[in-house]
């Protein structure tokens, strides 16, 4: 009996949930991308991701710049609550993937709504960060 007890303790501790909740990750509370740590070459780029585009992703880096960093150029790329998803050797297509639907813009950035995105922040154009 004891024995018994046991294994369905352990199945009922088995059968939880563990990890992170829906309900604080900050993409699904509010319109906001996931927060990206980028490692590149000889710089550090962190913030919000806005969008994925093919071969670039685009943030708003912690300095509230709008800055566009080539995906070739990054040697680590980890993001909240995803993990790691960018590295070297690591086949980039299925990560880009599966990051845009937690970009702020899944479907992307309009040249209107790009154009509003950066007067807020006082930019012209996309900075390029290698």
């Amino acid at each position: 009996m004891r024995a018994y007890i046991a294994v369905v303790g352990a199945l009922l501790v088995a059968a939880c949930y563990h990890g992170p909740s829906i309900y604080s990750f900050d993409p699904v509370r509010r319109p906001t991308g996931v927060d990206a740590d980028l490692r590149l070459e000889k710089k550090r780029v962190s913030g919000e991701l806005l969008e994925v585009q093919d071969t670039t992703l685009i943030l708003l880096t912690d300095s509230r710049k709008v800055v566009s960093v080539p995906v070739q150029g990054i040697r680590s790329g980890a993001f909240d609550k995803l993990g790691v998803m960018i590295g070297e050797g690591m086949d980039l297509q299925p990560a880009l993937t599966k990051l845009r639907p937690f970009s702020r813009f899944p479907f992307g950035l309009t040249p209107e709504l790009r154009a509003r995105l950066l007067a807020v922040y006082g930019q012209t154009e996309v900075e390029v960060v290698r």
